[in-house]
């Protein structure tokens, strides 16, 4: 609920996009209610990953003809990459990438660049060591990888290539990771790059951990440019993104992995994944209608709109036979409640239906 749904002056000019709308905010805020009713039911999330689109796959490049890139297919793109998170998804559910699995939320976001990124928040089976610094340090990095074998050498490419935060690299001060208005003070990176050089895992207080990033003592360069000239950086384990080894050999693409140690991270990340799509600024001509001023002031690329004409899934939840019900307290507060659908009411209700 709003505060505009209880003002007498809208009283009978309201104009509402219900939450049966795919992608409006009534639609966004009901799965940000649902998701925070699986928390409830699972606990805590176990990891955060992010997913992008590679438009270098060779499954894209390969159907491309002459002097095509993939922002000229979009329709290639969508498909590969909706069977690459499937795939994804069934190695984390049924090949138990992580540990036993217990559930997930996701939603897809559609980049004005014209690529995909999956928002994946799992949950999982763990024990008390799963949060400790030995057990992080096996299946999360964030660091070089070594070229002692011919596997490393690939992942080592793939990661250099993917997994390396670039944008604010040799004092790019239009980079939108930077914050600071005040030309003469100290920007710094919102998030948290370059980083020191840290030898072990630690977890933080806001739940989640500083990834270990010792100093090899060597480092490699880049060619960024800047200013309309080409300018050399070097880079090293300060600026790297965290990275599963095996998903990243896997998919090729940049697939960030992080752990949640604490319940404090949930209900940031779970809005951060239903903020809704790009919106553009713009004059309304009535502020009381929900539909103008969605159409007028929603963003829509040709990647989505291809994913829209292919009925790809947009969001996923495991409910677990739990729904959400929400019910009006005393104290003038919405809270979720677990309902439990016993199979057997279900399968009465069913068959009433099919006569």
């Amino acid at each position: 609920m709003e505060a505009r749904d209880v003002d007498p002056a809208c009283t009978g000019k309201r104009v509402v996009l219900p939450s049966s709308y795919i992608g409006g905010d009534r639609f966004m805020q009901q799965l940000y209610q649902d998701s925070i009713t699986i928390v409830r039911h699972f606990g805590k999330l176990s990891l955060f990953i992010t997913f992008t689109a590679n438009p270098k796959w060779a499954e894209i490049a390969h159907e491309l003809l002459p002097d095509q890139t993939a922002a000229d297919s979009p329709d290639l793109v969508a498909r590969v990459f909706n069977l690459k998170v499937c795939d994804l998804l069934d190695q984390i559910r049924h090949k138990e990438a992580f540990g036993p699995w217990l559930g997930w939320v996701w939603t897809i976001a559609y980049q004005q660049c014209g690529l995909l990124h999956l928002y994946l928040l799992v949950f999982l089976r763990t024990d008390h060591q799963f949060l400790t610094p030995y057990n992080i340090d096996g299946f999360i990095s964030a660091e070089i990888p070594p070229t002692d074998n011919p596997i490393n050498e690939e992942l080592r490419g793939i990661i250099e290539t993917t997994m390396v935060h670039t944008h604010c690299i040799a004092n790019n001060g239009s980079a939108q990771c930077l914050q600071g208005l005040d030309p003469f003070s100290v920007q710094t990176c919102q998030k948290g790059y370059m980083r020191s050089f840290q030898d072990e895992t630690m977890i933080n207080q806001d739940g989640y951990p500083t990834y270990r990033g010792r100093d090899p003592g060597q480092s490699y360069a880049i060619s960024v440019r800047r200013g309309g000239a080409d300018v050399t950086a070097l880079v090293d384990n300060r600026r790297f993104v965290p990275y599963s080894t095996s998903l990243s050999l896997r998919y090729k693409a940049h697939i960030n992995v992080e752990v949640c140690g604490s319940v404090k991270a949930v209900k940031y990340i779970h809005k951060y994944i239903y903020k809704g799509g790009d919106r553009a600024t713009v004059v309304l001509e009535s502020e009381h209608d929900e539909i103008k001023r969605y159409l007028n002031g929603r963003y829509i690329g040709p990647t989505e709109a291809v994913c829209r004409l292919f009925e790809y899934s947009t969001h996923g939840r495991n409910l677990q036979s739990c729904i959400s019900h929400y019910t009006f307290l005393t104290n003038r507060q919405f809270t979720s409640q677990k309902m439990r659908i016993q199979s057997s009411y279900v399968n009465e209700w069913i068959a009433h239906l099919r006569h």
